[in-house]
């Protein structure tokens, strides 16, 4: 069966967009650790454990959408229902690194940031699964990119370490970051934003804003 035009410009898009995520994520940490040699120190089993799950995250984003866009959709319906597993395994090994960072290097605002990358992703994670099942694809792609958006913070504060820019840069570019691509996205694919894509952005910047008024109460 061939897929129509449409569904495969938007897919193999989707799939451009989560490759070039992964390639931006893993220069970041590159870059990091070359530059920063004694952050290695820190590269322990249960980090090492996360890096990967999240790398095979992007990978499988992008896999996800290219199966797709091949219209190769009972392969893209399996490996989406076993991504659980692997969203458990990003959330346990995130959780534990963020809280033993904020408690062995007296660093709480890493915990509340990765606190609330998770709470924007897990809530967007399901509402995609939500749109597929109600055959709303364009939804559940936006979804699945917007949740991802929001993991991305510790690339961009590995970008902004390098630069020797101060740490709150990387939240603050976050957000226009994550709008810049998720309507640019709908916007090529359909002329506009729309409304789902809206009320997703809406939730994924206000969850940033009460994290930025904790971070804020908590420090001045």
């Amino acid at each position: 069966m061939r897929a129509p035009e449409s569904h495969v410009r938007a897919n193999t898009l989707m799939g451009k967009i989560a490759l070039g995520l992964l390639g931006f994520t893993l220069i970041a940490f590159a870059l990091k650790a070359a530059l920063h040699p004694e952050v290695q120190a820190r590269y322990t089993p249960i980090v090492v454990f996360h890096a990967v799950s999240m790398i095979a995250w992007l990978a499988l984003l992008a896999s996800q959408a290219f199966a797709a866009a091949r219209f190769k959709l009972a392969a893209h319906r399996a490996t989406g229902r076993a991504s659980i597993a692997l969203v458990g395994a990003m959330l346990v090994s995130g959780s534990a690194i963020s809280w033993r960072i904020g408690q062995e290097l007296g660093r709480p605002e890493v915990t509340v940031v990765n606190l609330a990358a998770f709470v924007t992703f897990i809530p967007l994670y399901f509402t995609a699964i939500h749109f597929a099942r109600r055959c709303d694809i364009a939804a559940h792609r936006q979804a699945m990119l917007i949740a991802t958006l929001a993991l991305m913070t510790p690339a961009y504060a590995r970008v902004v370490q390098v630069l020797g820019l101060p740490d709150p840069v990387a939240i603050a570019v976050q957000v226009p970051i994550t709008i810049a691509i998720a309507a640019g996205y709908d916007w090529v694919l359909h002329g506009r934003v729309t409304r789902p894509v809206l009320a997703m952005l809406g939730f994924s910047v206000a969850v940033v804003l009460v994290m930025v008024g904790v971070l804020a109460v908590w420090f001045l």
